[in-house]
């Protein structure tokens, strides 16, 4: 059942707390503390809560305040503690020996001597109790006499003061002492511990997979019974894709062609905004709304790896259905072909992103509205920062800390010139940036992995290494033939329908793999569709080349990392069979301490969002540890 919430209640006040009772039974704690539990209950629950809380008090301190209970609930608990206005002790015993004390003090208060007897006098209601307590002060004539409290308010009072009965319940406690001082037996010599082997404690795995799997049905559950939510979710990101697809569908020729379209780098950029920003909402107020079931459940033995992981498995599963929706519309519109899932990739591994910050956000803040407001403070800096909104190469330069320390250091006396910078170059805090790794995948994906120059690539790769082989043969001969005729295919590949184009593209994929080439199944009696027009951007091209090209500059002593940039340079320890170089004249040799590597730009970015969205969930772990610590 639903339990529902402060402001839309599903369950009754004695079912919610029932409830409560029953979520905090479920515990591995050895201490219970319950605040008048049977409060609101008809008589009969209250029996069954009393069994219930009676039942778990096996080997576990339970402790119960309770107003007005009945004789049989009474009689239910094995220790009754009384405590008097201002929190003053006049008693402590089982329920029997309370009825029976009072009792005594009822009699002697009425006749002077002490009970004989029975002595509980034939009452066993608890009110009993109370009446004793709070016997009234009369005058003479027998009438109630009444004081005024602090309040200013006239009440009866009382025959005997809370001090009375401390000091009563004090001196038959010191009697009760006296009376059961127990004889001094010898000590018995304590035997050594045998020493044991540390035992260590197994791991249950299907208690761990059953805890992960409660845990991610509850993630699931939770979002999809939020309809109104679940319908955002899903209408939302195709909708934004058709309106960014629609507004940007812009030519400078007139009529649309990808090949001549001006807003591709655009669209791509705005594509990630949109997965930074549906990541960061659906998330950043998952851990408040969460907050108190964890709090609650944290003597459970819940282990938080298993909540992040479920939270973060559903929220990804519904932004894989955003991401997707959106690219589905967006390309289509934009007439983006053979790209699908790269785009999808690189703005899921965004999205993930904004859900590992928006659920690191989540657990910081204790108010929803605070969270939103934290919101635009993570997002707008990934805008103006990403590289698409302002050039870097048109950006304040003192940004990038390395490149204001070295200028710094160029002025001291005694420092050599520092090498000129490339204007590509990514100042040092736009690094943080996660967008701005997904635009530059993007952006540099669109210009070499599209279907047309993608295969140029791998045919031009294979021709190189013919060549570089040396080795000469018939075979060799005609496949190398094969392959500079097939370059050249694609380089004027046309067809009627963009659907030929593919089915040539496909006959081109079997002369890679080692097919002999047929000429007739690759000419085209209409050029109405290019490969080139369907497949590559101008305008991005014109980027990837300019990046390749600074990279590429034979007066630079070492390569440098771009904007846009196809290749990865960067270092790594080498190896060990190197070690006797590092000495040389007895000097050591620094450069040889780490050596020069490169990577496609590809495999390094994607490594790098996903480091963000580790960090920031090893954050949120942090986070959370230090929240439920007891």
């Amino acid at each position: 059942s639903i339990v529902g919430s402060p402001h839309r209640k599903t369950l009754s006040g004695g079912e919610r707390k029932r409830l409560n009772i029953g979520l905090d039974m479920i515990g591995q704690s050895d201490v219970y503390l319950f605040d008048e539990p049977t409060s609101g209950l008809s008589s009969k629950d209250s029996e069954h809560v009393i069994e219930i809380i009676r039942g778990l008090a096996h080997n576990k301190i339970i402790l119960v305040t309770i107003h007005q209970p009945t004789s049989k609930i009474f009689q239910m608990f094995n220790k009754a503690i009384l405590l008097d206005r201002g929190g003053r002790l006049v008693f402590f015993g089982t329920p029997s020996e309370m009825l029976a004390y009072f009792a005594k003090a009822e009699h002697e208060q009425h006749f002077g001597t002490e009970l004989g007897g029975c002595p509980a006098c034939g009452t066993t209601r608890p009110e009993f109790i109370f009446d004793v307590l709070e016997t009234p002060l009369r005058d003479l004539s027998g009438d109630i006499i009444y004081e005024e409290n602090n309040s200013g308010q006239l009440v009866p009072a009382r025959r005997f003061s809370p001090e009375y009965w401390r000091d009563k319940w004090e001196s038959v406690r010191l009697v009760q002492d006296v009376r059961q001082v127990a004889v001094k037996k010898p000590v018995p010599a304590e035997v050594p511990p045998v020493p044991t082997a540390h035992r260590h404690e197994r791991i249950r795995w299907r208690d761990e997979w059953i805890q992960l799997k409660i845990l991610i049905l509850r993630a699931f559950k939770s979002k999809l019974r939020n309809r109104a939510n679940l319908l955002t979710t899903i209408v939302e990101a195709p909708l934004l894709g058709a309106l960014i697809g629609g507004v940007l569908r812009y030519s400078e020729s007139g009529a649309y062609t990808f090949a001549s379209a001006y807003h591709i780098p655009t669209y791509m950029f705005l594509s990630l905004v949109v997965a930074m920003v549906l990541g960061l909402t659906n998330s950043a107020d998952d851990i408040i709304r969460d907050r108190a079931v964890l709090q609650r459940e944290r003597n459970l033995n819940v282990r938080l790896p298993y909540y992040i992981t479920a939270k973060t498995l559903a929220l990804g599963v519904f932004a894989a259905l955003q991401c997707l929706l959106f690219v589905l519309i967006g390309n289509a519109i934009l007439e983006i072909r053979g790209m699908f899932w790269i785009y999808f990739l690189a703005l899921f591994l965004t999205a993930m992103g904004g859900i590992s910050i928006g659920l690191f956000i989540s657990s910081l803040v204790n108010d929803a509205k605070t969270a939103a407001n934290i919101v635009p403070l993570v997002l707008i800096p990934q805008i103006i920062l990403g590289g698409a909104l302002i050039k870097y190469e048109e950006m304040n330069k003192n940004l990038d800390f390395v490149y204001t320390l070295g200028r710094w250091m160029e002025t001291q006396p005694g420092q050599n010139a520092m090498e000129e910078r490339s204007e590509l170059e990514v100042p040092f805090v736009c690094q943080l940036m996660p967008m701005r790794w997904s635009y530059e995948t993007l952006v540099v994906a669109q210009g070499k992995l599209n279907p047309l120059t993608k295969r140029q690539e791998v045919v031009q790769n294979q021709i190189e290494a013919i060549v570089k082989s040396k080795e000469s043969s018939p075979a060799l001969s005609d496949r190398l033939y094969d392959l500079k005729e097939t370059l050249a295919f694609l380089s004027g590949l046309s067809g009627e329908r963009p659907r030929n184009i593919d089915k040539r593209l496909d006959r081109i994929d079997e002369v890679i793999a080692g097919a002999p080439l047929d000429v007739k199944k690759l000419r085209s009696k209409s050029s109405a569709f290019t490969a080139e027009g369907l497949f590559v951007n101008r305008k991005v091209v014109d980027l990837v080349a300019k990046s390749e090209t600074e990279q590429m500059d034979y007066r630079r002593q070492k390569p440098i990392n771009v904007f846009f940039g196809p290749v990865k340079f960067y270092r790594s320890p080498m190896p060990l069979a190197f070690l006797k170089q590092l000495f040389v004249d007895g000097k050591l040799n620094y450069k040889l301490l780490w050596a020069p590597r490169t990577a496609r730009v590809f495999s390094v970015n994607t490594a790098v969002l996903i480091g963000f969205v580790l960090v920031f969930l090893g954050l949120l772990h942090f986070a959370l540890r230090r929240q439920l610590r007891v």
